[in-house]
């Protein structure tokens, strides 16, 4: 559960508060189990370690990205008065005690089976451990996989249990990005989709394919996470 919980918080920001003073003795940044290393190498306590952003590779895919993630970092946390509109992304940026967020991730991974829908639950040894949203509206289900290799697939479902397409966003730029498109064409090869079915959409690097019904979508999410 710890695994998935620091794989859930993509690329972070954290750090340590010593609660005597309210002061930050530590502030660092990483991925995966990062800032629990330095409860052995500077000993810390776990207890006083906060997660300040989390899943900061969603900015990635713009050309001013730092100026962009401080833009919105501080329009969430300062509120200015003339911002008509939130920052982006503002759900990244928790300031949480990294406790709270542990004990919040495992409450939401316990399924409310009767608010789910048949497909899901028939399927569910598939899901389990590979999904990071599941959302449930009044007319889709939304679901987000968890990113494998910088690379995440996505899709909607409707009332009448039929797929749109399935997309794939790739969280990763410079000279790495064109290797893990190639992976991700080679995939979908694999799958049955030639490139010209693979469609570019939208202003950042998602590509989508066409699906025709929950089997081959699910199919598809199966051979991907796997």
């Amino acid at each position: 559960m710890l695994s998935d919980f620091l794989d859930s918080l993509g690329s972070y920001v954290y750090g340590y508060k010593n609660p005597k003073t309210d002061k930050w003795d530590y502030i660092g940044k990483g991925v995966f189990n990062r800032c629990l290393v330095h409860v052995k190498d500077k000993d810390l306590s776990k207890d006083d370690l906060y997660i300040i952003s989390k899943n900061l590779e969603r900015f990635e895919y713009k050309n001013d990205a730092a100026q962009f993630a401080l833009e919105s970092y501080l329009i969430s946390s300062l509120i200015p008065s003339y911002n008509k509109v939130d920052g982006h992304y503002k759900e990244c940026f928790v300031m949480a005690k990294f406790s709270e967020l542990f004990d919040e991730y495992k409450a939401l991974k316990h399924d409310n089976f009767e608010a789910l829908p048949q497909w899901y639950i028939s399927n569910y040894e598939k899901f389990k451990n590979n999904v990071n949203v599941l959302t449930i509206k009044g007319d889709n289900i939304y679901m987000e996989s968890k990113t494998r290799e910088t690379i995440q697939l996505s899709f909607y479902v409707d009332t009448e249990q039929r797929p749109t397409s399935v997309r794939f966003a790739i969280w990763q730029k410079g000279d790495k990005f064109q290797e893990r498109l190639e992976q991700l064409y080679v995939f979908l090869e694999s799958s049955g989709y030639t490139r010209d079915m693979v469609t570019l959409t939208g202003q950042r690097q998602i590509y989508e394919v066409p699906v025709d019904d929950i089997a081959s979508l699910i199919e598809l999410f199966d051979d991907f996470m796997g």
